[in-house]
């Protein structure tokens, strides 16, 4: 009787001990998706089923933004909880290839927290040309790997690291890249079959950079076509993965994150493709969060940005995770949010055709439903995104009240943050590398 006791007592403790086990990390980028070429965000074609479903037993947010309209600041915000001018990985004004800072080894990432915390740190990335290694953004992660490979490869990688021997918890970050340059337009059977023409997108670029009129409707709709395979097979990754995870026995105690770095362009504003401009549609990204206490899904309208999520990170991985809070104060409902663009691609730079219209610094504040743009050219915009959230009537003349506020919010935020001393760009890329940068956009 005195065993069968013990046994038991032992069995109890056992369960309690599983069902104290710190929950994994699980943070999954989607570069390039925008947030309103998802279903979950009222997108008419079927890109995102993975992603719909996952949002809708997640807390779902509606108004999420990236830092920035490119990978390297967005990347670096999300890890840091910092904006770019706090963390200084954004691009400078420079033709040379990687005309862009890596982020300073003295900031807290949230990769090198979490491996003080206990955990098995690990990335598996395709941005080949702002993920790696140079860029900083691998500190404190035992694992990086960067390498060119459609979601779908990825995601092999992905099972062989999720199926190897761990000590303890796990934060696994993945990066898909198929809808970005160049467009994957491999067919997708739930969408129509997109043109396959590979040149459509530089045609597309030539037409709205370089002036005169609009471009035509049949051009936008074929690339766009061509994008949106390319954030199917994205979703179809997602959807592959969420479900390794439940095969793996992993799903229940792992939270799980699906966003996005920035968006696209495709001729709204006179722009086309991302890294340009501080406009919505390179800002405005999707965001979900579903953890481990089993609550309810929620749809939360509040806004947020990427430098909040390793807050929100921290509230869902509880006590283990608690240092977090102090680490990356900065919480959604805190005031406005900022987004930043320093200049753009070296490509752009380059261009004699529109590289003055470049050549300048842009930041956006937000506080709903107030967008305030500051230009370092002396330019300044004011959009009320619930009226208007393509952003066409510029409100600036109609309420000086409000852009005076949001400028002085600014001008606070900016006198606070000592100028970084600047470095060198990352090193000179080889020639593979200079080949991913091309295929990519970002050189010539």
């Amino acid at each position: 009787m005195q065993r069968a006791r013990l046994l038991a007592l032992a069995a109890v403790l056992c369960a309690c001990a599983r069902s104290a086990a710190p929950p994994n990390l699980l943070v999954v980028t989607l570069d390039t998706v925008r947030a309103d070429h998802l279903g979950a965000y009222g997108y008419g074609r079927p890109t995102s089923p993975a992603f719909d479903g996952f949002a809708a037993g997640a807390a779902f947010y509606t108004r999420a933004f990236a830092t920035s309209p490119w990978t390297l600041p967005s990347h670096a915000s999300l890890f840091t909880g910092l904006y770019p001018i706090e963390h200084g990985a954004h691009s400078f004004l420079s033709t040379q290839p990687r005309n862009a800072h890596p982020l300073d080894r003295r900031h807290a990432t949230l990769a090198a927290e979490l491996t003080a915390a206990g955990y098995d740190t690990a990335a598996i990335a395709a941005n080949v040309a702002y993920l790696d290694r140079w860029t900083g953004l691998d500190r404190g992660f035992s694992h990086y790997d960067v390498v060119k490979a459609r979601s779908a490869e990825l995601n092999a990688r992905v099972f062989a690291w999720l199926d190897a021997p761990r000590n303890g918890p796990f934060f696994l970050f993945v990066n898909y890249m198929d809808a970005h340059r160049p467009y994957d337009r491999a067919p997708v059977a739930r969408l129509e079959p997109a043109d396959p023409d590979a040149r459509l997108l530089d045609r597309l670029i030539e037409t709205v950079l370089g002036g005169g009129d609009p471009p035509p409707p049949d051009l936008v709709a074929r690339v766009i076509a061509q994008y949106d395979h390319g954030v199917a097979h994205d979703d179809d990754a997602l959807g592959a993965l969420l479900a390794g995870l439940a095969a793996r026995g992993l799903a229940a105690n792992t939270v799980v994150v699906v966003t996005s770095d920035h968006g696209e362009y495709f001729g709204e504003h006179d722009l086309v493709e991302h890294s340009k401009d501080v406009y919505q549609a390179a800002l405005w990204i999707p965001l979900a969060i579903r953890g481990v206490s089993g609550a309810a899904p929620q749809r939360i309208e509040a806004p947020v940005s990427l430098a909040h999520l390793p807050q929100l990170i921290a509230r869902e991985l509880g006590a283990r995770a608690a240092p977090l809070a102090a680490r990356f104060p900065r919480a959604p409902g805190q005031g406005p949010l900022l987004a930043e663009n320093y200049f753009t691609r070296a490509k752009d730079l380059g261009d004699p055709r529109w590289a003055a219209r470049f050549r300048r610094v842009r930041r956006a504040v937000f506080d709903w439903p107030w967008k305030r743009i500051v230009s370092s050219d002396g330019g300044g915009e004011l959009y009320d995104l619930a009226a208007d959230p393509r952003e066409q009537t510029d409100l600036a003349r109609e309420h000086p009240d409000v852009s005076g506020r949001l400028d002085a919010w600014l001008a606070a935020q900016l006198a606070r943050v000592p100028e970084r001393e600047r470095g060198l760009a990352g090193p000179e890329p080889t020639p593979s590398e200079r080949d991913a940068l091309r295929e990519l956009g970002y050189a010539e």
